[in-house]
């Protein structure tokens, strides 16, 4: 039985953390699929690398260092991203070697100061009818037009610099009417939440033949707590059933633990993260 035929209750904690980890990565991978960004799986690191100065924006994804050579590995990926002077986002998940990356990173002062928290939903047992707000749309993003709506409402609901949204309309992931630098069909779609003619919220689903995860979460300030998050990954959760897939995972913030939970998002592990300023 593969993964993606298996539910919750055939998973331990540690498979579902690392499910939500190689979703990440399948996430930046498409991320990356473009003349814009880079990534690079290279001498036993994972990163992504897209030059927006914002953190979440270039990340190393995955080490698999040898014991003895893990720190000049190390020093070697802080190079790459401190030549670029990037702020970046280290993560010393279940799927990096050696496991003692994240004390590693510490001693070269790089703290660890956050945590995604790992959470999946069975779609088999809560998936039902949810509730949308009156007067809100959820639909799937098919054109240039939608793409800039989409990438506009995200890029206010995180705060991001403003070459963020030039950035994304020439990224294939994020602009549907653009083919990928490989050529090959992106396995993601993109939903758009409406208020007359207002966008709201966003979502993106990114699957793979294992696993299907949300990326790219966000509701505008003015629309917080009024349902609309709910009802934009529901209609992600709903296309994940239809494709076959009986969970879907989540690397969620702390503010969205909660968003989650209420859907009837479990938690299973945190995905550890360290921070670098190379940028200031």
């Amino acid at each position: 039985m593969s993964t993606r035929e298996k539910s919750l209750a055939e998973l331990s904690p540690d498979d579902i953390v690392r499910l939500c980890e190689i979703n990440f990565i399948d996430y930046w991978r498409a991320a990356c699929d473009s003349n814009n960004a880079e990534f690079r799986e290279e001498s036993g690191a994972t990163f992504a690398y897209t030059g927006i100065q914002q953190e979440i924006f270039n990340v190393v994804l995955r080490t698999s260092f040898d014991e003895d050579t893990a720190d000049a590995a190390t020093d070697s990926v802080i190079s790459y991203f401190k030549a670029r002077q990037s702020p970046l986002l280290w993560y010393a998940g279940l799927l990096c070697t050696p496991r003692d990356m994240g004390k590693r990173l510490e001693a070269k002062g790089f703290p660890h100061d956050y945590d995604l928290t790992a959470m999946a939903i069975d779609l088999e047992l809560v998936m039902g009818d949810f509730l949308e707000p009156q007067g809100l749309v959820v639909r799937t993003v098919r054109n240039a037009s939608d793409s800039r709506k989409w990438t506009e409402c995200l890029a206010s609901s995180w705060e991001s610099p403003r070459e963020l949204v030039p950035w994304m309309m020439a990224n294939p992931c994020y602009n549907v009417e653009l083919r990928p630098k490989s050529g090959k069909e992106m396995s993601r779609r993109m939903y758009l939440g409406l208020i007359g003619d207002e966008p709201v919220g966003t979502c993106m689903l990114n699957w793979s033949d294992d696993v299907a995860g949300l990326q790219t979460v966000g509701t505008l300030k003015s629309a917080r707590y009024k349902g609309v998050g709910s009802a934009v990954i529901a209609a992600a959760l709903r296309e994940a059933r239809d494709l076959g897939f009986k969970i879907v995972v989540v690397l969620s913030t702390v503010d969205g633990v909660k968003l989650y939970s209420r859907l009837g998002f479990r938690i299973f592990g945190k995905l550890p993260e360290h921070s670098m300023y190379f940028n200031r």
